[in-house]
């Protein structure tokens, strides 16, 4: 009886993570930019038919792409109208006035080498002007394996736009921890009622 109760909470917990996981997950879908070349990387335009936007995410070799002189992970090079600005929570380096990468040698703290692991810091870019809601969203930079490995998110907001980017996107660690507790649940709770039969 016991065990029954316990199986079925856990069910139950489960079953909110996984259900809290997909209502947070955009309510439109993402748009595929482009697939990361295991050794080359991926550098391209950000927004379909819109000039002077670009992104760039690494592969597993040396990466210099828009003339970059260092070894890049992730870049962004913004174009100018918007007066595009780091916002103060965003730690990327800034190489001139409208482009931002990650370091290899750096990609943020207690993340070690850029191949070492794959925690990277979030790229937080601001304007001061609003979008035109056509283009809002969430892009994608998809890996060779066909995971996605970046994600790039355009929204307004009341004071203007941000920007978003976000290197080796995966579920937060606590929302995978409550969907194992939940499917073991479910186990327990199956497998108890194959008993009973």
């Amino acid at each position: 009886m016991q065990s029954s109760t316990f199986a079925k909470s856990a069910f139950m917990a489960g079953t909110f993570a996984v259900a809290t996981m997909l209502a947070s997950a955009p309510a439109h879908a993402y748009i595929v930019i482009g697939t990361e070349d295991p050794v080359a990387g991926f550098t391209g335009p950000l927004f379909p038919g819109i000039a002077g936007y670009d992104v760039a995410s690494d592969g597993e070799s040396s990466f210099h792409p828009f003339g970059i002189t260092f070894d890049v992970s992730d870049a962004i090079a913004l174009d100018n109208i918007y007066g595009w600005t780091q916002a103060a929570d965003s730690k990327w380096t800034q190489v001139n006035a409208f482009t931002w990468a990650i370091p290899a040698s750096d990609p943020g703290p207690g993340c070690g080498p850029e191949n070492g692991n794959t925690c990277e810091m979030v790229g937080h870019f601001i304007s001061a002007a609003a979008w035109n809601p056509a283009y809002t969203g969430t892009y994608v930079i998809m890996d060779a394996d066909g995971k996605i490995g970046d994600t790039i998110t355009l929204f307004n907001t009341a004071n203007g736009a941000e920007i978003l980017f976000v290197s080796d996107a995966v579920p937060e660690p606590s929302e995978w921890a409550m969907m194992v507790f939940g499917l073991a649940g479910l186990g327990l709770y199956m497998k108890r009622r194959q008993n009973q039969a």
